[in-house]
């Protein structure tokens, strides 16, 4: 089972990918994973990754914009609290504040 906080690096990784891949020219995923990740690195910030997938810049991830992020289309409606069909900055900040660290 995902923690929030592998669900919100998830996101990250989805999102930040396609981006990195347009502005290199060509994705090689080889590459990445031949490179070891460091333990220092620090978390994917909620905020963050929230401003990457709010493409129209509403204050709101909708369903089109989910479906850049095949882990946000899973959980949308986990984190869209008031069922509005729409994830405010507030729902997305609550959801990621109230995990476990533990787990």
């Amino acid at each position: 089972m995902l923690t929030k906080r592998l669900i919100c690096a998830s996101l990250t990784l989805s999102v930040l990918a396609p981006l990195v891949a347009a502005a290199a020219g060509a994705f090689t995923p080889v590459a990445l994973d031949s490179q070891p990740q460091r333990a220092t690195e620090p978390e994917p910030d909620a905020n963050y990754v929230f401003g990457l997938l709010d493409r129209n810049s509403d204050s709101r991830i909708d369903g089109d914009e989910a479906r850049a992020s095949a882990p946000l289309v899973k959980y949308f409606g986990d984190i869209d609290t008031d069922s509005d069909g729409k994830i405010s900055r507030t729902e997305w900040v609550a959801y990621f504040q109230h995990q476990d660290p533990r787990t």
